[in-house]
């Protein structure tokens, strides 16, 4: 972590033990943070500009992978503090990271529009609920995983590398690597296989110089 404070917010917010979010001190802290995030939104895409958007994201985010790349708007509890992005990871518009816990995401991961992610937890009892008491836990998705528009992901969630999450899925537990799965709540559909590199679009066979270039 980059200094004391952030230490001990990472670790209390990571502990997933219930804390209360209203907290000032935790509150001042977290607006600060959010604040680059503001900025980043605001940048248009001239080179010029791009520039300055990259600088921005590196000081934001969690971990920064080289060519990552977010697409305006985004938002993000704690302005991308706790997210841990990969090597060459496409984010598009509209993403929504609550990041109150830690998000890892691992290379080569792709996000259609509109995806959220959420780590934050409210007790069941309206007894608590009320005062906005809170817990969290992490979400790890792994290398080279395609989550499509409009996806929702709960917290604790783990997603395997090479996966593919269909537009408009809930996940509500974990999806392992080297699938296909989609619905409300998300299930497995079926295994992505050797057999998928040689068809595309249903049926349509992949062109030999394709398969020779992208090994």
């Amino acid at each position: 972590m980059k200094n004391e404070l952030d230490k001990k917010y990472h670790d209390m917010l990571n502990s997933g033990e219930i804390y209360d979010c209203q907290d000032k001190d935790l509150m001042l802290y977290q607006r600060t943070l959010v604040q680059k995030l503001f900025e980043y939104n605001q940048i248009g895409n001239t080179p010029e500009e791009m520039k300055r958007k990259s600088e921005i994201l590196k000081e934001c985010v969690g971990t920064y992978g080289e060519g990552l790349y977010i697409e305006a708007p985004v938002q993000s509890n704690w302005g991308l503090h706790h997210v841990h992005f990969g090597e060459h990871v496409y984010i598009n518009s509209n993403a929504d990271f609550v990041d109150d816990a830690d998000i890892f995401i691992g290379d080569h991961t792709m996000f259609g529009p509109n995806v959220t992610i959420v780590t934050a937890n409210h007790p069941i009892s309206p007894r608590y609920r009320k005062y906005q008491l809170e817990y969290n836990k992490p979400v790890h998705i792994g290398n080279n995983v395609w989550i499509g528009a409009n996806v929702t992901i709960l917290s604790g969630i783990t997603i395997g590398d090479n996966t593919i999450i269909g537009a408009g899925s809930l996940v509500t537990h974990d999806i392992p690597g080297d699938v296909i799965a989609y619905g409300n709540p998300a299930r497995v559909i079926r295994k992505i296989t050797i057999e998928d590199d040689d068809i595309y679009d249903h049926d349509k066979k992949v062109p030999e110089d394709i398969k020779a270039k992208y090994k």
